[in-house]
């Protein structure tokens, strides 16, 4: 077991190495050698990388052959995509087949400011239920901007963006979540679905490599919610 926590502590040491130019070629190496084994420590340290350590980490990962592997990589090229500049952004949702709520939902996104963590209720009660429409119908198109209003707006205010985590988020969703799922029960509830979704149970190596009071709140809400479907 010592020898697996060191393994992981060196994973997380070279993820970011990768933020530093002058370390970053030689933890691709390291990162290389590493193979498979690198997979399951990403997820809690991707939202930390910067698009050149994204790139990086898919070199890194090129000849790995595993479905983890393959689904972290699809969501790396995800990511990317989402963090194109703004102009770009805004001419993807126009290729997509959006319609009617679809497509008024994403326009009212796009006019608003970026999240805050004192604005307004009203404003984000109505970024909140665009989020909801397109999540019932699992879009993902605004998957990034869900993701940052739930590690950015204030406890009390976070109702309806769980439960469109809980529709359509994956296990990058879970840190922030497990942040709020003290005081929110929709958080627990998104936590819940998500793990079911993505097959995540308490022995998963992803919950594992989540940080200690995050893993410990990722646990309840998966102990806590347990029942038949």
């Amino acid at each position: 077991m010592p020898i697996v926590a060191s393994r992981g502590n060196e994973i997380r040491r070279l993820l970011s190495e990768l933020l530093d130019p002058r370390r970053r070629a030689g933890a691709v190496l390291r990162l290389k050698s590493m193979g498979a084994r690198v997979v399951p420590h990403v997820a809690a340290e991707l939202s930390g990388l910067d698009a050149a350590a994204r790139k990086a980490l898919v070199e890194a990962l090129a000849e790995v052959r595993t479905s983890d592997a393959r689904a972290l990589l699809e969501r790396l090229a995800s990511v990317e995509a989402e963090s194109a500049p703004d102009a770009t952004r805004k001419t993807e949702p126009r290729d997509q087949d959006a319609s009617g709520e679809d497509s008024q939902a994403l326009e009212t996104l796009r006019a608003l400011p970026a999240p805050r963590p004192n604005e307004r209720a009203s404003v984000s009660r109505e970024r909140g239920e665009a989020h909801l429409v397109l999540a019932r119908t699992g879009s993902r198109l605004a998957r990034k901007d869900l993701l940052h209003s739930l590690s950015t707006l204030e406890k009390g205010r976070a109702r309806l963006y769980c439960e469109a985590a809980g529709l359509i988020g994956d296990e990058e969703f879970l840190v922030p979540l497990a942040r709020l799922a003290a005081g929110v029960p929709e958080a627990e509830r998104a936590i819940f679905d998500i793990a079911r979704r993505e097959k995540i149970t308490a022995r998963s190596k992803i919950l594992k490599s989540l940080p200690e009071p995050e893993r410990v709140a990722v646990a309840k809400a998966l102990v806590g919610r347990q029942a038949p479907d």
